[in-house]
């Protein structure tokens, strides 16, 4: 009897067995299948097709890249042997169109250097600085020329104030000059003398107010024109041109 169940026993444990390992062999397959399908998901492959993709170009851009490098050699075989048939023949080996661009095509890759550019860039900014100064500086003095002569013209002794300022010791000398700017049809301004004394009469002037003053010295004979200075212009009542009679001027007053 126990024999009998000994041999029904084992004889289930083989069953079981075979059936454990028929088992283990479905699981294994169907974690093969699992990792193929993971191997072949959407975003994997679409990673292969971006990695093929940058793969391709890679090999276009080195086939094109050979095939550059192979047509130029090609060419300067054929120049080569284009020199060594000129050089046979008793020719010059390069053309005078040859020689050309080749001194050209040296004289672009030496432009295309760092340094030239920056000497090319500084001379540019030097001539086109110079060129401007020149011609604003042209353009101011004639603009100042021309409004000058304009003001000059324009503008009536009736309309100029003068004042007038005694430069020397002689007595009411500014008072007897101040008569002769009134005769030349100038507008008589204030009357009084300078704190210093002048050699040479002068007319000085305001900034701006140039041409009045040219017109006053012309009128008066005066050759020496001036920009006011701040000490006259504290006595000058506002005037923009002022006379100051010096000793050459103070015989012909008196």
């Amino acid at each position: 009897m126990i024999e009998q169940i000994g041999a029904f026993a084992g004889l289930a444990a083989f069953l079981g067995l075979a059936l454990l390992t028929l088992l283990s062999f479905a699981h294994g397959r169907d974690i093969r299948r699992l990792r193929d399908w993971a191997g072949s998901a959407p975003e994997r492959d679409a990673e292969r097709k971006e990695t093929t993709s940058t793969i391709a170009a890679q090999r276009a851009e080195e086939l094109r890249a050979l095939e550059q490098s192979r047509t130029a050699d090609h060419e300067a075989v054929g120049h080569r042997e284009e020199r060594r048939r000129r050089r046979e023949a008793g020719q010059p080996e390069m053309t005078r169109g040859e020689r050309l661009r080749d001194r050209f095509s040296g004289f672009g890759e030496r432009l295309a250097q760092p340094g030239p550019l920056i000497a090319i860039f500084i001379v540019v900014l030097i001539i086109g600085g110079g060129v401007a100064y020149a011609l604003l500086n042209n353009s101011g003095e004639g603009a100042s020329g021309k409004g000058g002569k304009q003001v000059a013209a324009k503008t009536k002794p009736a309309e100029i104030e003068v004042t007038v300022l005694n430069g020397t010791a002689v007595p009411n000398l500014a008072a007897s000059y101040g008569n002769k700017v009134e005769s030349k049809g100038f507008k008589l301004g204030a009357i009084t003398n300078s704190s210093s004394s002048y050699a040479e009469s002068v007319v000085m002037f305001v900034r701006g107010h140039k041409p009045e003053a040219k017109t006053v010295a012309k009128e008066l004979g005066i050759k020496k024109l001036q920009l006011m200075t701040e000490e006259i212009e504290s006595v000058s009542a506002e005037a923009n041109v002022t006379v100051i009679v010096g000793e050459d001027n103070a015989a012909a007053a008196g």
